[in-house]
């Protein structure tokens, strides 16, 4: 092994993903042997069609074995205990090579645990600054029924803040669990920033999400705000030593950081929501989705949480998505997507979706309040320009 390039936590990672996909296979080949078994012993199908998927099956764990085993780490390990060993403590080299050597160590750890896990520790890597690539996505929930989503392609880039409306029946909801991984599209493709999404990956993929979802009471596990927030960092394997200060920061940025050793049913509405996010944004997620996160809420807490989502646009850090019916809410979005029918109809910025009221009022969705308020001005003679919030609007009449 002489001139050996010494592996990388790249290398360790590549190996966790190469396990996570194999394991996938491992399972289909699996489930395809019982459903197999459970059809013979209906009489649906013959004995010789288990005995093929049976032998698939084993052909697939011998794959398994002999591609996915840690020996290269075992042989890093050994050259860079070899490497040390040429050093004395009082040469340069040595300590450079004793870091090669711990490394190595931890890699070669780290290889069992991942072995055991079959990979699920992988993390892809953000290989485009497109945070979601929908590709002529279609779904059907069952065979006979018409398309729920029908032929939605879209691109978004990080940073961007994307509302998803439309009136019930017009598959945003749909659309919003076909992101989030708990459908899978019947036609088309979903890239992740530039990972194409496979059933292999999605659990890999799924880190790059965060989900608060429209009732905060039913995603409360723990018995304080502080073990509430714990518990998803806990899920994601992150050393206690570090928990706290992700903890208090997450909460910080919420405004509930007075708040992590209450008992999270007894806070209001607005202050539950403000926990789930803080929750989600301790797993440091990519992308944020809101998924009518605002809708069971009181004005008082939708504001709240309104104005946590706008802090979090400014700052550029996350993608934000919200599936909403709060038309007012999506003034405060970069761009709006419209679904009707299960097709996106439109796509743009606030301004450019509100320019045609009528084409909205057709497909049942209301205009914004502030919409609302200039339509009438203009019925009377005062045009002015688009206003992105009701302050806004005040400031604008005052000055005409």
């Amino acid at each position: 092994m002489s001139e050996q390039k010494l592996l990388t936590t790249k290398d360790l990672n590549d190996f966790k993903l190469l396990l996570n996909e194999y394991n996938d296979k491992l399972v289909r080949s699996s489930q395809k042997v019982i459903i197999a078994k459970s059809k013979f012993s209906k009489g649906e199908i013959t004995i010789d069609v288990v005995k093929r998927y049976e032998e698939e099956y084993k052909n697939t764990k011998v794959e398994f074995k002999e591609k996915v085993n840690n020996q290269k780490f075992i042989e890093n390990l050994k050259y860079a205990a070899k490497t040390l060993s040429n050093f004395k403590k009082s040469e340069d080299e040595y300590w450079k090579a004793y870091e090669d050597y711990k490394l190595a160590q931890f890699l070669f750890k780290e290889s069992k645990i991942a072995m055991k896990d079959r990979g699920h520790g992988g993390e892809l890597s953000r290989l485009s600054d497109v945070a979601l690539k929908l590709n002529n996505i279609k779904f059907k929930y069952n065979p006979n029924h018409p398309f729920a989503v029908n032929g939605v392609s879209v691109e978004v880039k990080h940073g961007e803040y994307v509302a998803i409306i439309g009136h019930n029946g017009s598959g945003k909801s749909t659309l919003s669990k076909i992101i989030i991984g708990v459908l899978r599209p019947t036609v088309g493709s979903i890239e992740i920033y530039g990972n194409r999404v496979t059933s292999s990956n999605i659990n890999i993929a799924r880190k790059f999400l965060g989900i608060v979802f429209q009732n905060p009471d039913n995603q409360f596990i723990g018995s304080t705000v502080r073990d509430d927030i714990a518990f998803g960092l806990e899920n994601r394997r992150i050393a206690p030593s570090k928990m706290a200060d992700i903890i208090e920061k997450a909460a910080k940025k919420v405004n509930m950081h007075d708040f992590l050793d209450h008992e999270p049913l007894m806070l209001s509405g607005g202050q539950k929501q403000r926990v789930a996010i803080a929750s989600a944004l301790a797993l440091s997620p990519d992308i944020l989705i809101f998924d009518e996160a605002t809708s069971m809420l009181d004005p008082k807490g939708k504001t709240e949480v309104k104005n946590i989502m706008v802090e979090l646009k400014n700052t550029r850090e996350k993608t934000i998505f919200s599936i909403t019916h709060d038309m007012d809410e999506i003034l405060n979005a970069d761009k709006v997507l419209v679904m009707n029918k299960g097709e996106l109809v439109k796509y743009g910025t606030p301004k450019e979706i509100l320019v045609d009221k009528n084409f909205l009022r057709s497909i049942h969705l209301d205009i914004p309040f502030v919409a609302q308020v200039e339509e009438a001005l203009k019925n009377v003679g005062i045009d002015l320009e688009h206003s992105n919030s009701l302050e806004e609007l005040v400031e604008k009449i005052c000055q005409n």
